[in-house]
C-alpha cells in the first residue's frame, strides 16, 4: 500500500480507510470484502462499513454474480473530477456567504482597539498576512524594512491596490547584496510603484509602519519568528524616526 498516495487521497476528503479501499479497488478491483481487507490491512469487521460509505457517495459498483459480492470503483478519473467539482461548488457557496457574514459581524462589533495596545504573535506567514491587512487600511503611507522581499498572494494584491490608491509605499532592504530570487522580487515591488532603498545592516527586525497609526515588528529566532503589533503612539514615533533616519542614508535600488 502506497502511503504517500493514500495521504494524497485523504486531501480529497477521504478518511484513511476510505482512501485505502478506493486505492486498492482502483488498482486491483473488482475484489471481495475479504480481498479488500487483506490488501488494505483494514479489519474485516470494518470493511463493510467503509464500503457502505463509499457506496453512499456513488463511488462503487457492486457485482451480485457468484457466491460473494465483488466491488470496484466506477472510474477513478471521473470520481476525482467529481470531488473537485463538488469542492469548488462548496467554495463558491462559502464565498457568497462570506460577505454577508462579515457584514453581520461588523454590524455587531462595538469594541475598538484600545490606544497603546501591544499584541504578540508568531510565524513568518502570519506576519505577512498582518502586513497585508495593515496595507489594506493604509491611507497615506506604508513603510517597510525587509531582507528577502517576501511575497504571498494577499500581500501582492494589497501592494497592487495601494499603488492604485496613490499610497506612498517604501521598502528598505537591509541585506548586503541581493540573491537572484530576492532581486526578482524587489523588481516586482519596484514595478508596482514601491520606492526601494538599500542599506546593509547586520541584525534588524522586519518592520511595517502605516499612517502613524499602527506598527508591526518581526524578530526571527532559531526556530521561528515572533512579531508584535501595536498602535502605541510612543513606539510608533520612535520607529518612524529611526526608519526615516535610515532612509535618508540608504542608497536607491538599481535594477
Amino acid at each position: 500500500m502506497d502511503k504517500n498516495l493514500v495521504n494524497d487521497l485523504i486531501e480529497f476528503g477521504f478518511s484513511d480507510y476510505e482512501a485505502r479501499v478506493f486505492l486498492v479497488l482502483s488498482t486491483k478491483g473488482p475484489l471481495t470484502a475479504s480481498d479488500i481487507s487483506k490488501n488494505t490491512e483494514i479489519p474485516y469487521s470494518k470493511v463493510y462499513e467503509i464500503l457502505n460509505k463509499l457506496e453512499s457517495k456513488s463511488i462503487l459498483e457492486i457485482s451480485l454474480n457468484g457466491k460473494y459480492k465483488k466491488y470496484k470503483v466506477l472510474d477513478a478519473s471521473h470520481i476525482v473530477k467529481k470531488i473537485i467539482k463538488k469542492k469548488k461548488e462548496n467554495v463558491n457557496t462559502l464565498e457568497k456567504k462570506a460577505g454577508e457574514v462579515l457584514k453581520k459581524i461588523k454590524k455587531r462589533t462595538t469594541k475598538q482597539q484600545p490606544l497603546g495596545s501591544i499584541w504578540i504573535c508568531q510565524g513568518k506567514k502570519n506576519f505577512l498576512e498582518k502586513v497585508s491587512i495593515m496595507l489594506k487600511n493604509a491611507r497615506n503611507y506604508a513603510y517597510g524594512m525587509t531582507k528577502e522581499f517576501s511575497r504571498i498572494p494577499d500581500l501582492d494584491q494589497q501592494i497592487i491596490n495601494t499603488a492604485k490608491r496613490g499610497i506612498d509605499v517604501r521598502l528598505l532592504s537591509i541585506t548586503n547584496g541581493l540573491k537572484k530570487l530576492n532581486s526578482a522580487r524587489a523588481e516586482w515591488y519596484s514595478s508596482h510603484n514601491v520606492k526601494i532603498k538599500m542599506m546593509p545592516l547586520k541584525i534588524q527586525p522586519r518592520i511595517c509602519l502605516v499612517d502613524d497609526k499602527e506598527i508591526c515588528l518581526r524578530v526571527d529566532n532559531e526556530h521561528d519568528s515572533e512579531f508584535i503589533w501595536s498602535n502605541n503612539p510612543a513606539l510608533i514615533n520612535l520607529v518612524k524616526s529611526y526608519y526615516e533616519f535610515l532612509w535618508k542614508r540608504a542608497e536607491p535600488f538599481r535594477k
